[in-house]
């Protein structure tokens, strides 16, 4: 009948060797029908891989105490059946003390601090030629004093207007600059749509004509888009060296 604390010191020497005891008949059985000792011999091996791979020069770090200590123990007369299980539980302690200590002394080392820089960028979704950025933010301006623009008032409406002009007349030159870029000749085409609408408002139906206008404006986000494609600067704050 399967013991559990018997088996387990059966196989502790084995392990300790590094034998493959899966491949061992007098274990396998055991193995098989006790998901508990299996996991026992899993963690068992895996502990044993990790302290084959600790160095040796941080195990020379630990203090005189504690190396005077683990020679005691290691003369105290053991019986030979449960020598090796000792020496199994040494290094275990072992293990865990190093990992303290690296955690520690990790811990204890000054991190530097670097006060954090903030600096500016241009952060340009399209490479837009600067006339063209230019003309961008002419037009977004004449937007939005349309959307602002009485009809009754003359002073303003004379100024869109040449504004507009002076605008369409450069807009063909535009189109061609930014003619990789589709989704910006598109807009420019709406555009253009809505400059010759405003350098041809007749002043006689000035209030309807605008109140058009605006409405197109915003139904096609015009501003908003011409906004979009210009160059936008952000602050950003970084850390140098990380």
């Amino acid at each position: 009948m399967h013991n559990c604390e018997e088996f387990r010191e059966r196989i502790t020497e084995h392990i300790i060797d590094r034998e493959d005891l899966t491949a061992d008949r007098r274990f396998q059985h055991e193995l098989l029908i006790c998901s508990s000792c299996c996991e026992f011999y899993v963690e068992s091996c895996d502990m044993i891989e990790a302290l084959s791979v600790v160095d040796n020069h941080v195990a020379a770090g630990f203090t005189p105490a504690f190396n005077l200590h683990q020679e005691i123990l290691l003369s105290v007369p053991v019986p030979p059946r449960k020598a090796r299980a000792y020496g199994l539980t040494l290094q275990f302690a072992a293990a865990a003390v190093l990992l303290m200590a690296a955690s520690v002394s990790l811990y204890r080392l000054p991190a530097p601090v670097t006060p954090p820089v903030s600096q500016s960028y241009l952060e340009q979704p399209m490479p837009l030629d600067p006339v063209t950025v230019d003309f961008l933010e002419e037009s977004e301006l004449l937007l939005r004093n349309v959307m602002k623009m009485a009809p009754n008032d003359p002073d303003d409406l004379a100024s869109a207007k040449r504004i507009a002009s002076e605008q369409l007349i450069a807009i063909d030159q535009r189109k061609d600059a930014a003619a990789q870029l589709p989704p910006v000749v598109n807009v420019m085409d709406t555009y253009e749509t809505v400059l010759r609408d405003i350098r041809n408002v007749d002043a006689r139906t000035s209030a309807d004509d605008i109140s058009d206008i605006q409405n197109r404006i915003q139904s096609n986000a015009l501003i908003a888009t011409m906004k979009a494609f210009q160059p936008r600067i952000t602050s950003v704050s970084f850390t140098p060296g990380r």
